[in-house]
């Protein structure tokens, strides 16, 4: 029998154009391969908003996550761009949509789709998300120039609730720690977070509510996160906040409505 609940924050649905989809193509693939795992829900993206665009990634998500997910276990995560192109609507229409459509979460590919992230260019929906505390996953892989791009992000948009992912395995603290200790609204997703009793230690120093468990699926099993998490030494009260307790509190926080 379970003892506590795993809410997925890193997830990817969809058959990617590169990599192997590890059954996660369609809603039911996927969800069946979470039965296999033990994961009860997850927050999902577009396995291809990279190379596809955010205008298709965002709207196929939705056709293959309400093709299957009867259950809606699944919530989505769709992706921004600047506002000067109009071919996203005005913040408070976005948020409606996202609402209706079991959207959860935002995510943004500045270099893949060719803009800068900064103040000019999505100054208006991301004071508008930080209002709303909505939830934006922002990752050193994404950003123009890694890990200070990540930096100069916060910088500009201080008051943001932001999830920290794709932290590149071994190493990460330096760059995690700084982003932890100076902005409240920063979290960090642990799938790629490979360091010996560093979920323990980064729960003692900034908070164990900071901390969310996510499998990095597909390009990593749903497993090898639970087990950190599992054997982290933690209180078992903060092992259950990890594994979904946070992610449920930041999106039912998020006021898309």
């Amino acid at each position: 029998m379970k003892d506590f609940a795993f809410f997925d924050a890193q997830c990817a649905i969809g058959a990617p154009i590169l990599g192997n989809a590890r059954g996660g193509e369609t809603a039911a693939g996927l969800l069946a391969e979470m039965d296999r795992n033990g994961v009860d829900k997850a927050l999902v993206a577009h396995a291809n908003t990279e190379a596809a665009g955010a205008i298709f990634a965002n709207e196929n998500l939705l056709e293959l996550i309400q093709a299957d997910d009867v259950d809606n276990r699944l919530t989505g995560v769709w992706t921004i761009l600047p506002a000067q192109c109009d071919e996203l609507p005005p913040p408070d229409e976005f948020f409606a949509r996202m609402a209706a459509n079991r959207v959860g979460a935002l995510n943004l590919f500045p270099v893949a789709h060719r803009w800068q992230a900064c103040r000019l260019t999505i100054g208006r929906l991301m004071d508008a998300a930080a209002e709303r505390r909505i939830p934006v996953f922002l990752g050193q892989r994404i950003m123009d120039g890694g890990w200070r791009g990540v930096f100069d992000f916060m910088r500009e948009f201080p008051a943001a609730t932001v999830i920290v992912n794709g932290v590149s395995l071994w190493g990460a603290d330096r760059n995690i720690r700084p982003l932890l200790e100076n902005f409240p609204g920063c979290h960090v997703e642990l799938s790629e977070y490979w360091v010996p009793e560093g979920i323990a230690d980064l729960a003692r120093l900034y908070g164990a509510e900071r901390l969310l468990y996510g499998s990095g699926y597909p390009r990593f099993g749903h497993g090898s996160t639970m087990l950190s998490i599992r054997h982290s030494g933690l209180p078992m009260e903060q092992v259950r906040q990890i594994a979904s307790q946070n992610l449920e509190r930041l999106l039912t926080q998020a006021q898309l409505v």
